[in-house]
This record gives structure tokens, C-alpha cells and sequence, in this order.
């Protein structure tokens, strides 16, 4: 009977894994998420409206590549 008991013991030991490790994500600030505001608005006509739409998508872009800096250093 403890024979049994024993072969029954280690069958079943059998079935089951170890469970599998998953590593949680890196926890990232909100403020990273947010999309960054380049120029939206209308198509610009004169010299300095296209030099203000210029200077804003500038600013967007700078704006999203020091983002994309950041969450490259949380990330390492």
C-alpha cells in the first residue's frame, strides 16, 4: 500500500511546472506618456507664421526626443 501511495505521489508531482517567473515593468512617470504639442494649427501664409509653425514643431520635436531619452534610460 505505501508503494502505492508513493508511485501515486510522484505521478502526480509530475503534472506540475514551477511556476514561471515574470518581472513586473518598470514603473514609467505619466508625464512621459503624454504626446508633446508641436504646431497645429493652420497652413501658415506669411514668412512669420511659417517661422512660428517652424519654431513650435521644433520645440515638439525636442520635446519628444528627450522623452524618448528618458524612457531609454528607465528601459536600461
Amino acid at each position: 500500500m505505501r508503494l502505492c501511495l508513493l508511485c501515486c505521489a510522484l505521478l502526480l508531482s509530475g503534472c506540475f511546472r514551477a511556476p514561471e517567473v515574470v518581472a513586473p515593468p518598470p514603473a514609467v512617470p505619466a508625464d512621459l506618456l503624454r504626446p508633446c504639442a508641436g504646431y497645429g494649427g493652420p497652413m501658415p501664409r506669411t514668412e512669420g507664421q511659417f517661422s512660428d509653425a517652424l519654431i513650435a514643431e521644433a520645440r515638439g520635436r525636442a520635446c519628444a526626443n528627450a522623452k524618448l531619452e528618458a524612457l531609454q534610460q528607465i528601459l536600461e
